[in-house]
């Protein structure tokens, strides 16, 4: 169930910055947060809690609109938020992720510039990160070796999205699968015909470590991985496998991460986990989180 904490809806924004978080301290991280005011733009968030919600001072402004949730689970927070949603263009966010007027007028701008984009996927900077962009535009579909898409960097057109394509709740923190949601996501969206393109813009700032970075030694890691590879190739699932099996021996030489043996047993885990809760059904979360304003 979720309730609306303040009710007005802000009809002329242009983007929403859907910033989803647990519990008061996660108030007080977004709270704490940069959030500059920007013309057109609006920050949607959406607080799974038990309990009474305190504003922050700093929450208190016409462009943010704040949602309770007792829910759980990351993936059903985002789709609170998702339907909860009212302005042509989305952006997804975290309770720690910093922006600038420019990076927000970057995201709107690149819509209009591309009416086909149904998904368009950015940059974000980090002190610590070490990813790797593309230095040109490229589909979606047809992404370069090494590069993967972080939640954080996803823009979408609400009209694309909203009714149709939701984040798989099985995925992602508070989850089955404490990861991998962004990646189930957009596969549904170039399933279902959506186009969706990378430009190479850094929109956000974000130091905080990933899921991913803070569960090397847990089995949850392969076990993730075991599933969405399921779903993102079916029957070369094996083969990548082992080629990620590869990449894991540097690390264990440095003790980061279980062994090598370890790695390929818990992704065959997940894999046959993913099979047996039958996670990729084809979900309607339409009824469950659609509210009537």
């Amino acid at each position: 169930m979720t309730t609306r904490r303040e009710q007005t809806v802000n009809a002329s924004s242009t983007l929403q910055v859907m910033i989803c978080t647990y519990g008061q301290e996660g108030l007080e991280r977004v709270a704490s947060a940069c959030h500059p005011k920007v013309k057109e733009v609006e920050y949607l968030v959406c607080c799974q809690i038990d309990g009474n919600l305190v504003l922050p001072e700093k929450l208190k402004r016409e462009d943010f609109r704040v949602i309770r949730s007792s829910t759980k689970g990351l993936s059903v927070n985002r789709n609170i938020a998702l339907s909860h949603a009212t302005a042509p263009f989305l952006l997804l966010s975290d309770d720690d992720a910093d922006y600038s007027e420019q990076g927000l007028l970057d995201v709107m701008e690149a819509f209009k510039k591309n009416p086909d984009a149904d998904i368009i996927a950015f940059r974000y900077a980090s002190s610590h990160s070490k990813k790797f962009y593309p230095e040109e535009v490229v589909s979606l579909a047809q992404c370069p070796k090494g590069y993967y898409i972080s939640s954080i960097e996803i823009a979408m057109r609400k009209e694309s999205v909203q009714g149709a394509i939701w984040f798989n709740e099985n995925f992602g923190v508070g989850a089955t699968f404490p990861s991998g949601e962004e990646d189930i996501f957009i596969r549904e969206c170039l399933d279902r015909g959506l186009k969706g393109i990378y430009i190479p813009k850094t929109i956000v700032s974000h130091d905080g470590t990933t899921t991913s970075g803070r569960n090397l030694m847990l089995p949850s890691r392969p076990q993730t991985k075991g599933a969405v590879f399921l779903r993102l190739y079916p029957r070369q699932w094996p083969l990548r496998m082992i080629a990620h099996t590869l990449r894991e021996f540097p690390l264990w030489r440095k003790g980061l991460v279980p062994s090598p043996a370890s790695y390929c047993i818990n992704w065959i885990k997940g894999v046959l986990l993913a099979r047996k809760k039958n996670v990729f059904p084809t979900p309607d979360y339409t009824s469950k989180y659609l509210c009537h304003e």
